[in-house]
């Protein structure tokens, strides 16, 4: 198998260069890797010597590049189940982040500090209003005031809450 021949390794494979190319990206599917692979390929013949004889040296520098494409297929292969393959919105988590969810828990705090600062009356009516959802006439019923009472109420209370957000 070893026969002496005219042209050296890196004639050979500058002469082939382009349908190398071809037969890379063919192999790994993607240009880039391709011209990558193509140029590692040109660096391992860059390291055989000149003395070397090789029978067939164009089999040669396609069997170093299809070396380099099958380790770079095992890689990428490797990688995909290590990294567990592309992102997908499956994966993507729609929780809010951390600091949003303690930043609305630190507002919520500080809200109900607020309706707890309340005048007793006004509190009471806002927290029937707001926070059960009954309305104007039921609450009325209820505490046994009138239906203006109560909207005077909501009213002096949504007036306060803004008064000590706004001051924050």
């Amino acid at each position: 198998m070893i026969v002496t021949g005219e042209e050296n390794l890196l004639a050979t494979f500058l002469r082939h260069q382009s349908e190398l190319l071809q037969f890379l990206t063919y192999k790994v599917s993607c240009n880039v890797a391709a011209d990558d692979l193509l140029q590692e390929t040109y660096l391992r013949i860059a390291r055989i010597p000149n003395d070397s004889e090789i029978v067939n040296k164009r089999a040669f520098v396609y069997r170093i590049a299809d070396n380099l494409a099958v380790d770079h297929l095992r890689g990428v292969t490797r990688q995909h189940k290590r990294d567990g393959g592309t992102v997908t919105e499956e994966i993507i988590c729609t929780s809010p982040e951390p600091d949003t969810v303690l930043s609305g828990v630190q507002q919520m705090e500080m809200l109900e500090k607020f309706i707890y600062e309340l005048p007793l009356q006004s509190r009471t009516v806002f927290l029937l209003c707001r926070v059960e959802g009954k309305s104007y006439s039921d609450v009325a019923k209820e505490l046994g005031i009138s239906v203006r009472t109560v909207e005077n109420h909501v009213y002096k209370a949504m007036k306060l809450l803004k008064c000590q957000i706004g001051s924050i």
